[in-house]
């Protein structure tokens, strides 16, 4: 037997059997890297759609719509001091501003600003009518375009009304005002109570300046000051003094107490009826 020859013929057919499992694994390879191929370009294309659909959601966050600002721009600047300062541009609140504490109790109007603070029971500042504005502590404007600017516990609840300061005033009628005092009440179209103590203008376009427990019930009627005096009449005038009515159109009382005006008099001082 030829040893050498069949020494090689066994090696050769080795040879062959280690090629055959380099061929294989290489084949296998060449797969494994073919699928690891694909799964990359799958896994680019998921990104690229959620990129896109990322884009697309940040212009619809910062979009400017109807002129507004755009979200991503502050129009606040911190100062040298820690101040925030605003830009010189116009600003717009369609709701309203509240500048302290939040009552709970009070249902805003809007276009509605609300400056002060609450007490230990959340007592506090109401504007609850559109476009009224309500400052000071614990008080409530709930006319449209009501105001009530200062003072304490005081209500505008008329159209158009004001109160401007003082202690539990009451602007009721249209267009009337409280411009202080206590426990005053303007009830008549166009009223006006100036100040003093527990005086009621109830006429239209009637006033009292001041003092106490005066009132002007007539038309455009008015008492200066005094107490407890009367105007009755329309167009009635008491100056002042004390009990004193005006109960006739146009009569006038100057002074004094306890008098009464019927008719077209006038009464300037003393005791009379």
């Amino acid at each position: 037997m030829d040893w050498p020859l069949l020494f090689v013929a066994a090696s050769s057919l080795v040879g062959l059997g280690v090629q055959h499992h380099s061929i294989k694994y290489l084949n296998g390879r060449v797969d494994s890297l073919s699928n690891t191929e694909n799964d990359v370009a799958s896994l680019k294309l998921q990104y690229n759609v959620l990129h896109e659909e990322m884009e697309k959601l940040q212009k619809i966050a910062t979009k400017d719509i109807a002129g507004t600002r755009k979200l991503e721009a502050s129009p606040f600047t911190k100062d040298a001091e820690g101040w925030w300062v605003a830009d010189a541009d116009m600003f717009r609140f369609p709701q309203g501003i509240v500048v302290g504490d939040r009552n709970d109790h009070c249902t805003y109007g809007e276009a509605v600003l609300a400056v002060g603070l609450l007490d230990q029971n959340g007592n506090g500042n109401c504007p609850s009518g559109d476009a009224s504005v309500a400052l000071g502590f614990g008080n409530t404007a709930s006319g449209l375009h009501s105001t009530v600017t200062g003072g304490r516990f005081n209500h505008a609840s008329g159209l158009y009304s004001s109160v401007t300061g003082g202690v539990a005033n009451d602007a009721t009628g249209s267009r009337s005002s409280v411009s202080g005092g206590t426990l005053n009440t303007a009830s008549g179209w166009e009223s006006s109570v100036s100040g003093g103590y527990h005086n009621k203008a109830s006429g239209i376009e009637s006033s009292v300046s001041g003092g106490y427990g005066n009132e002007a019930t007539g038309n455009r009627a008015s008492v200066s000051g005094g107490s407890e005096n009367t105007a009755l009449g329309e167009g009635s005038i008491v100056l002042g003094g004390f009990n004193n009515m005006a109960d006739g159109m146009n009569s006038v009382i100057t002074g004094a107490t306890s008098n009464t005006a019927i008719g077209l008099s006038s009464i300037s001082g003393g005791n009379n009826k």
